[in-house]
């Protein structure tokens, strides 16, 4: 990862981050994880602990919104189709504007560019859009573009990530850290 002196975060960054953190210390370290000495407690400690947050930017020219609803296919998709612009797909939490001073946090996906911008290619691009997240390096792990999943979400590689912690090589250095 990047050694750079992060930047000051932006409302939108500093609402996501409350909110992970939040969520992070209402959830506690579950009683496995502390009997077992995993790495880490939740996702939300692995987001707030390894995350990265993204710049929202708009998407290229010869690109196009995707389905609603579909974010991690969406975001490997374009990744995968354009090899060109460089795009590793990264996973971790969004946040979106949803009404004045309210926004919604949520699982989400996108593609990485190689300066640490975000190009959404689900949600539209507009102010108040912010993504906490981690940028997968190996294309392999991407989710396929018919059966595609959250990486992130799903239990068994979840739980592995949590026990033992990110191998080696599994994130690309992209990304702003997260202000200490």
């Amino acid at each position: 990862m990047t050694t750079e002196q992060p930047a000051s975060l932006t409302r939108a960054e500093e609402q996501l981050v409350s909110y992970l953190r939040q969520t992070a210390d209402a959830l506690g370290p579950p009683a496995r994880a502390v009997e077992e000495r995993w790495v880490y407690t939740s996702q939300f400690d692995l987001l707030l602990r390894e995350g990265r947050l993204f710049t929202p930017a708009p998407l290229p020219d010869g690109t196009e919104q995707l389905d609603p609803g579909w974010c991690f296919t969406n975001a490997a998709q374009l990744a995968t189709d354009h090899p060109d612009l460089q795009l590793t797909y990264a996973e971790g939490y969004g946040s979106a504007p949803i009404a004045a001073g309210q926004a919604l946090h949520t699982p989400h996906a996108w593609a990485a560019t190689p300066d640490g911008s975000a190009l959404d290619p689900t949600w539209p691009h507009e102010p108040g859009t912010a993504f906490l997240g981690l940028p997968f390096a190996d294309p392999a792990m991407w989710p396929h573009p018919l059966l595609g999943r959250s990486l992130l979400q799903e239990p068994p590689f979840l739980h592995h990530l949590l026990r033992s912690g990110l191998p080696d090589g599994l994130l690309a250095d992209l990304g702003r850290p997260l202000p200490r």
